[in-house]
């Protein structure tokens, strides 16, 4: 199941994918080509063709990642944009390890995809995540 289009609303939702769905509800409309990564307490990662669902122990939703084959975009930010982008549309980022933030902006980071000859600013955006604030 590829996911292709929706609206990216930072620590809401992308696509029909709300945060704080029940695991029940959003698993009962996946089709089954999924794989499923789960610890004993309860907390799993569903991984689909483009598309990562992680639920907490608790069951719900805590975040959403899309990837390559996704669509849509947040304020023209979207899947191969760059650092380079964002710093234009939103005058500052932030490196949080493995992830970039934008600053003063809680519930969605982005992954960068790992290219040669690697640079921060210009290497391209491979995952858009959304998540619990």
């Amino acid at each position: 199941m590829k996911l292709s289009c929706g609206e990216i609303e930072p620590g809401i939702r992308i696509g029909n994918f709300l945060i704080g769905s029940r695991k029940e509800e959003v698993t009962s409309k996946l089709e089954d080509n999924y794989k499923v990564w789960e610890r004993e307490d309860g907390f799993c990662i569903y991984t689909l063709d483009n598309f990562r669902l992680w639920f907490g122990v608790n069951g719900e939703l805590e975040q959403i990642g899309v990837s390559k084959g996704f669509l849509g975009n947040y304020k023209s930010i979207c899947i191969g944009s760059n650092m380079q982008d964002v710093m234009t549309r939103f005058g500052k980022y932030e490196n949080d390890g493995d992830v970039y933030l934008i600053s003063g902006l809680d519930g969605i980071c982005f992954e960068l995809e790992d290219v040669d000859d690697w640079e921060e600013l210009t290497a391209p955006i491979e995952w858009i995540f959304v998540y619990k604030c």
